[in-house]
């Protein structure tokens, strides 16, 4: 793959640099100097970068609203598996009790 041919794998799946190389298990300065023509990615690396094309990883869910966020399985799976032990389920509804009902932003 090309530098350009990452650029556009990582702008086809909405990705940073630093998503993909976490996807991919390298360091992000690895990526970068791809991105630079520095250096090339070994053909390992360019296949881990186009199975991503089958099965891209997670969008980042940092932006959306509490409202959106309580629709995204993997925050739902994740919030069911805490609330499912008792003392993080204890120590979350001692730090919610004084917060607002999102759905009342």
């Amino acid at each position: 793959m090309t530098a350009d041919d990452i650029k556009a794998l990582r702008k086809e799946l909405g990705i940073t640099q630093r998503t993909l190389s976490e996807a991919i298990r390298v360091e992000v300065t690895e990526v970068r100097a791809w991105e630079a023509a520095e250096a090339f990615a070994t053909k390992a690396h360019c296949e881990a970068m186009e199975r991503l094309r089958a099965n891209p990883p997670p969008k980042p869910t940092k932006n959306l609203s509490p409202m959106q966020l309580l629709g995204d399985a993997k925050f739902m799976l994740l919030v069911r598996k805490l609330m499912a032990h008792p003392k993080l389920r204890a120590d979350a509804e001692k730090l919610a009790a004084d917060l607002p009902d999102p759905i009342d932003v």
